[in-house]
């Protein structure tokens, strides 16, 4: 469904943002969402960041994971409490500030996020297979500086 109308060379962009549009649409997919989460494919694409982010950062406060999705605190609470609901999340209490609440994984949801996350590795590195090595090298190292400097827009 590429649009071939163009007689201009696409930019640099303009293909990676066509493949990185067909990667999202892939994930959409329940199938594929299977495939790529395994176990946790009953979880929404926001319900796994939050899972990774508090895996990250082992103990993060409300504020600070609503800060670092961008959100205000009121919107992601239902989000975090769905979490708590299926047994992913607790919350413990902050020694250095008794008002504030630490989120951390249970077991349950340490064990549903390393599953999710071996699951993806997996897919991809199937995927990754009928490269070469310096292919999947080069995309390995390009990929994870695109990532970075993606991130890096967010605190601009």
């Amino acid at each position: 469904m590429t649009s071939k109308n163009s007689t201009a060379s696409p930019t640099a962009g303009a293909v990676v943002h066509e493949a990185l549009s067909r990667v999202l649409r892939w994930t959409s997919r329940r199938a594929n969402r299977q495939r790529l989460y395994g176990t946790a494919a009953e979880l929404s694409q926001n319900e796994v960041w939050l899972l990774d982010a508090v895996a990250d950062a082992g103990r993060v406060r409300l504020s600070d994971l609503a800060t670092w999705q961008g959100v205000d605190k009121s919107t992601i609470t239902p989000q975090v409490r769905k979490l708590e609901e299926r047994g992913l999340l607790s919350r413990r209490a902050d020694a250095t500030d008794r008002r504030a609440a630490l989120l951390v994984l249970t077991p349950r949801g340490r064990a549903v996020q390393k599953r999710r996350a071996e699951a993806g590795a997996a897919l991809i590195d199937t995927v990754l297979q009928k490269w070469s090595v310096e292919q999947r090298k080069a995309f390995v190292v390009a990929f994870a500086l695109f990532a970075r400097d993606l991130d890096d827009l967010d605190s601009r």
